[in-house]
């Protein structure tokens, strides 16, 4: 019994050495790497060019309104747009850039896909890491999207399993569809990626600011 008893212990700490490695791996691939350049260069100027300029929305204050933050609306008015690459990038980061989880955000629109690149901020994931996305979306209905082929997510240097890509993917479409829902004046009637932009038409407010 007491050899069994040894044999149980020594495979016992071989699998926690094992586990231990494995995460320290893990935890290696996430710090070590750099967010990907997609070669996406921004300023401020692609930011109002695309909310003032194309959108015709008044954001007072563009911090204000980051992923994830309370906000209200006001009016809806048509708009029928094509955004590129550095305009829709600039409003990722100038928008998060104070309070948001998304910093060094690059956007690139190529055929009919998508690649976006940044820093999660995220205080629900214990290591700041550079998040690497490649994949397609589709209009769902007019305040909803869904992601219909992710072909590739890094954290870092980590590639993310399939079956947590599937979970991933179906948590983010339910937090931004929750929130799309939730946005009066809004009505996505198209959206279409062409190479380097991505061609909007429908309804948006008129005004948006901090709750």
């Amino acid at each position: 019994m007491s050899k069994i008893l040894k044999i149980i212990g020594i495979i016992a700490i071989l699998l926690a050495l094992a586990i231990v490695g494995y995460l320290g791996f893990i935890y290696y691939q996430l710090s070590r790497a750099e967010v990907k350049d997609l070669g996406v260069r921004y300023t401020m100027a692609d930011y109002n060019n695309a909310v003032a300029g194309k959108a015709h929305v008044d954001v007072p204050v563009p911090s204000d309104i980051y992923f994830g933050s309370d906000f209200k609306t006001e009016g809806t008015q048509k708009i029928d747009q094509v955004f590129t690459d550095a305009e829709i990038s600039a409003i990722q980061n100038y928008s998060n850039e104070k309070k948001g989880p998304f910093k060094n955000v690059q956007i690139h629109f190529a055929g009919n896909s998508i690649e976006a690149s940044g820093l999660v901020m995220d205080p629900r994931v214990p290591k700041t890491g550079p998040v690497y996305v490649k994949g397609m979306i589709a209009r769902t209905g007019p305040r909803s999207f869904d992601i219909t082929n992710v072909q590739e997510l890094r954290v870092g240097d980590y590639q993310v399993p399939a079956p947590v890509v599937q979970q991933a993917k179906t948590e983010f479409i339910n937090y931004v569809n929750n929130i799309l829902s939730g946005i009066d004046g809004l009505n996505v009637e198209k959206v279409e990626i062409q190479n380097g932009q991505v061609h909007f038409q429908g309804n948006v407010p008129k005004k948006v600011y901090a709750n």
